[in-house]
């Protein structure tokens, strides 16, 4: 997070929040329990075809896992961006490492591809009725969550943007793992920026991602006025 901006507590279109956005206490990390299963679960192994299908692309968090002690899977995939990839055990993610990848009969590229196939399985299960309508400051916002820790990476599925949004432009964020936020296509980055920021900051799984421009059914990139983000 950009240092200039991480102790901000105004914006600009003045100090109201929206009733879907209200801020709240940061989201509590993981059970000591479900650490301890998780490691366990680690240590056994799993063959690639019993996880295959729970695969997801999933975005780093800003602050990773204190106990995270081997390196994680990353891929670059379209609009561009970095994704690490994790099993969906329920409470959280699995994180597949190198370790895991190189026991595996699939590479990099396969692993990348199965994962998007999956979340386009799960993405088809949303609907329309499951964004929410609602108000910041007097902008006009979308509120998606999935209920599974996946809702950021729709940006990643143009199938699910245009059934769930519609092919109205607009300004796409991703402040967390499972929350996506559209925003008017002209909106304020400033704006943008101070709201992303300041979710960002009130949960535990935060990211620190770009803004996502979705426009004739395709979405790219877009920088937020803030410090650049590495690829």
């Amino acid at each position: 997070m950009s240092k200039r901006r991480a102790h901000r507590t105004n914006h600009p279109h003045g100090h109201h929040r929206s009733r879907v956005l209200r801020g709240g206490p940061p989201s509590p990390g993981l059970d000591p329990c479900v650490q301890t299963i998780l490691s366990q679960i680690d240590k056994r192994g799993f063959a690639w075809s019993d996880l295959s299908e729970d695969v997801l692309p999933i975005f780093e968090r800003a602050r990773p896992f204190s106990h995270e002690a081997v390196p994680p899977v990353h891929a670059v995939v379209p609009p561009g961006v970095t994704v690490g990839f994790g099993v969906d055990v329920g409470p959280a993610f699995l994180r597949i490492a190198v370790g895991h990848l190189a026991a595996w009969p699939v590479d990099l590229a396969s692993l990348a591809s199965q994962s998007i196939e999956n979340l386009e399985r799960r993405a088809r299960r949303a609907r329309p009725r499951d964004v929410v309508h609602d108000t910041v400051g007097g902008v006009p916002v979308l509120v998606f969550q999935s209920l599974e820790g996946w809702a950021s990476t729709t940006v990643l599925v143009p199938d699910a943007m245009d059934r769930l949004f519609g092919q109205r432009p607009a300004l796409f964020v991703a402040p967390s793992r499972d929350l996506l936020i559209g925003l008017p296509p002209d909106v304020d980055l400033e704006f943008a920026t101070w709201l992303t920021e300041w979710l960002e900051a009130t949960n535990a799984d935060g990211l620190h991602l770009e803004a996502f421009a979705w426009r004739d059914g395709t979405v790219s990139c877009r920088p937020l006025r803030r410090d650049a983000i590495a690829v």
